[in-house]
C-alpha cells in the first residue's frame, strides 16, 4: 500500500474514533436507560430506498419490544415514503409523515404523547445535526431515553475508503447501530406481498421474467435508454420484460416498448406491495441505483445492480448474495452490460466495469 493511503486511511480512522467516542459520550450524558418502556418514537427520514434499507430495524426494534406502543416519525417533503407501505400488522402503531417546514410544530405535538425511549435511526446526519437532534429530543421533547445516533460519514479520502475499508450496506448499518444499543433479532423485511388484480400481470407472471428498473433520482445514476434496449433485444423470446419506473419514466418506458419484442411498461401501475409481489415472482432484475431496486433485493429477486458515483457506493448496494453490482465510477454510461446471457445470469461476484 502506497504510503500516501496509509497517511489518509490512518486520519479516517482518528477521526471516526473521536467522532465515535464523542457521541457516545454525549448519549450517556443526556439520556439514562429505560427499564420500563411502553411508548417508543422511532425516527427514520428519507424517501422510497430510505425506507426499504431501514425496515429490518424495524422488525428487530418490535422483536425486543413486543408490547410497547411504537410510533414511526419520517419527515420528507417529496417521494415514497414509510406511509406508502401495507407493512406487518402490529409492526408499528403509527406512522407519521412530516413536512421539514413542519418540525418545530410537530416536535410540540409529540411531547404530549409522553414517549419512554427514542431511537434514531439514522440517515447521515453529520456531527453537528445528531448533536441538535440529541438536544431536541431531550430538551424540547422531554424524553429521558434515548440512542441510535452516530458521526455521520467521513467525507475526506472517499475512493481510499472503498477500497481498503469495509463498509456495510445501509442496512447493515442500521441493525449493527441496534445490535450495540442490545438490541438483536432476526433479519427481515415485514411488508406485505400483494397480488395485483390486473389479470393481463398475472397471466405474465408464469412465464420467465426479467424486470428492467430504469428509474433513479439524477441523470448521472440512470443507464441511457439505448442500453437498455439493446439489452432487451439481446434478451430476446427467451424472457418476458416487465419495465419499472416511476411517472417521470412514462415516456422512456413507452420508446423501449416499442424498440424491443416481449417488453412491458408497467411504470407507475403498481402499489409498493404489488411492486413487492412482481418482484418476488420474478427471476431477475437489473437496476439502476434507485429504491425500486432495495425492495427487489428485500423480495429476496437477484439484482444487477449499476452504480456509478463518486460517493461511499457501497453502503447501497443490495445485501443479497445472489446479486452483483457493476459499478463505474466516472459516468453510468460507461457500463456495458451487453454481455452474454450465461455471463448476465451468473449471481456469484460482484465486479467492476
Amino acid at each position: 500500500m502506497k504510503l500516501s493511503y496509509k497517511i489518509s486511511l490512518a486520519y479516517v480512522s482518528v477521526i471516526k474514533k473521536i467522532r465515535a467516542q464523542f457521541i457516545k459520550s454525549l448519549i450517556s450524558l443526556l439520556f439514562v436507560k429505560s427499564n420500563n418502556t411502553k411508548k417508543i418514537l422511532i425516527n427514520r427520514d428519507g424517501a422510497f430506498g430510505d425506507s426499504v434499507v431501514a425496515l429490518p430495524s424495524l422488525s428487530v426494534i418490535r422483536q425486543n419490544f413486543p408490547s410497547a406502543e411504537i410510533d414511526l416519525i419520517t419527515f420528507s417533503d417529496r417521494g415514497i415514503t414509510f406511509a406508502d407501505f401495507e407493512l406487518e400488522d402490529g409492526l408499528v402503531n403509527t406512522i407519521l409523515v412530516k413536512s421539514k417546514r413542519d418540525r418545530n410544530k410537530t416536535i410540540k405535538e409529540l411531547k404530549k404523547n409522553k414517549y419512554d425511549l427514542f431511537i434514531q435511526l439514522p440517515q447521515n446526519l453529520g456531527l453537528y445535526k445528531s448533536i441538535r437532534n440529541m438536544i431536541i429530543v431531550r430538551f424540547f421533547m422531554n424524553i429521558k431515553s434515548g440512542f441510535g445516533w452516530d458521526y455521520g460519514r467521513i467525507k475526506s479520502f472517499i475512493n481510499t475508503q472503498k477500497k481498503y475499508l469495509p463498509i456495510p450496506t445501509e442496512t447493515l448499518r442500521l441493525l449493527n447501530n441496534l445490535k450495540a444499543a442490545g438490541l438483536n433479532g432476526e433479519m427481515s423485511y415485514p411488508i406485505k406481498a400483494i397480488k395485483p388484480t390486473d389479470q393481463v400481470v398475472t397471466d405474465l407472471l408464469k412465464q420467465k421474467i426479467v424486470v428492467f428498473i430504469i428509474g433513479g433520482k439524477l441523470k448521472t445514476k440512470k443507464w441511457p435508454q439505448e442500453k437498455w434496449i439493446k439489452l432487451a433485444n439481446l434478451i430476446g423470446k427467451d424472457y418476458e420484460i416487465i419495465i419499472i419506473g416511476g411517472p417521470s419514466e412514462e415516456e422512456e418506458a413507452k420508446h423501449i416498448k416499442s424498440q424491443t419484442k416481449n417488453s412491458h411498461n408497467f411504470c407507475n401501475k403498481f402499489s409498493i406491495s404489488e411492486l413487492f409481489y412482481v418482484f418476488k415472482h420474478s427471476q431477475i432484475a437489473i437496476s439502476n441505483d434507485t429504491g425500486a431496486m432495495h425492495l427487489c433485493d428485500a423480495a429476496g429477486t437477484p439484482v444487477i445492480g449499476l452504480f456509478s458515483t463518486k460517493e461511499l457506493s457501497p453502503k447501497w448496494y443490495p445485501n443479497s448474495e445472489k446479486s452483483i453490482v457493476i459499478e463505474d465510477d466516472n459516468s453510468i454510461s460507461n457500463i456495458n452490460l451487453l454481455l452474454s446471457l450465461s455471463n448476465l445470469f451468473n449471481f456469484n461476484r460482484r465486479t467492476a466495469a
